[in-house]
């Protein structure tokens, strides 16, 4: 007789504080994927949540064996938050494969499918993509983003050029987790997901930044402007770990809006011819995405992606030098993580 800690092929490992709002929707879509239950593992990590998230993960997996309930009580080998609870599981992980999943996300019944199906013997890693629940234009705007940013990044990846890895939507193999020390040997990083990326592909394993609607997983949108800087704040400080010539592209890119502004009060009809050419391009590049993914509903805000985003980029170039703190998970973290 095969015990099913024998037979585990994949481990799905998930952070969760303070999500009673979000936890259960994650649990369902992760109970209803197409794979053998004997052969899947999914544990939930607790860290140290002050609301009903405990609860409502305890009776959701009551009856249901493949899901494992862990409360994280300490801190280990440094490590704080989330790559704290994710280094946790992942000594208890008995799968091949570990696939990360925020508690605030939902995915497709065949996530777990389709993401292994990129993996081969020199793979080590890889992203998905991921979008907003749909609410509003504002969470639209920010799904387009996501899309955007990762479309981009998928077209570098074609040319073996890694920039990032996406920890609400992420898998790497047992082998690569494990050769590379872990979380453990990593160390404590704000951006842990960028952090495990990048030392598995320094170590020598291929990646594949997987952009495709069977991946597509669903995050919780962020709903105040004032939310939304300090997530952005947190980005950017991966932003920041990235090569050289792509910082320097950030930078350019989160200063245009106001070098246009600026050139307005002197050659108002360069300015103007610039700024046209730069959203019919940019705009044309969404509009690509959306279709790409299938994601029709946003074809909607398409032509209002111009003015958001680079907004967006000013507006997190400037909150990332203000000497506000990071707050996350209603923790506040030094910037230099």
């Amino acid at each position: 007789m095969i015990h099913l800690e024998e037979n585990i092929q994949v481990s799905v490992l998930v952070a969760a504080r303070n999500e009673e709002a979000n936890i259960e929707r994650c649990l369902q879509a992760l109970y209803e994927q197409h794979y053998p239950t004997r052969q899947i593992e999914i544990l939930i990590g607790d860290d140290q949540s002050t609301d009903q998230t405990a609860r409502i993960i305890q009776e959701f997996i009551a009856d249901k064996p493949q899901f494992r309930y862990i409360l994280i009580e300490q801190e280990i080998a440094g490590l704080k938050a989330k790559a704290n609870v994710l280094a946790q599981l992942a000594q208890q992980a008995r799968g091949q494969y570990f696939l990360f999943c925020d508690a605030d996300i939902t995915v497709s019944s065949h996530w777990v499918t389709n993401i292994l199906r990129h993996f081969t013997p020199k793979v080590g890693i890889v992203v998905g993509v991921t979008r907003m629940q749909s609410m509003g234009y504002f969470p639209d705007l920010q799904s387009l983003e996501w899309m955007f940013i990762m479309g981009g990044v998928r077209m570098l990846s074609l040319f073996r050029i890694p920039v990032t890895g996406l920890g609400n939507n992420m898998a790497v193999t047992a082998k690569a987790y494990r050769q590379v020390g872990g979380y453990e040997s990593i160390g404590f990083s704000i951006v842990e997901d960028y952090s495990l990326f990048i030392t598995i592909v320094r170590k020598g394993y291929r990646f594949v930044q997987a952009f495709e609607k069977g991946i597509l997983a669903r995050s919780e949108p962020v709903l105040s402007y004032t939310e939304l800087m300090k997530q952005r704040k947190r980005w950017t400080v991966g932003a920041m770990k990235l090569p050289w010539p792509l910082r320097l592209f950030s930078f350019i890119t989160a200063l245009l809006l106001p070098a246009l502004v600026v050139m307005a009060f002197w050659i108002p009809e360069q300015s103007l011819s610039i700024a046209v050419y730069h959203y019919f391009h940019l705009t044309f590049a969404a509009g690509l995405t959306v279709v790409m993914l299938r994601q029709w509903d946003l074809l909607k805000v398409v032509p209002l992606f111009w003015f958001y985003i680079m907004g967006n980029f000013t507006s997190m170039l400037i909150n990332y030098y203000l000497p506000s703190p990071m707050v996350w998970k209603d923790r506040q973290f030094l910037q230099a993580n």
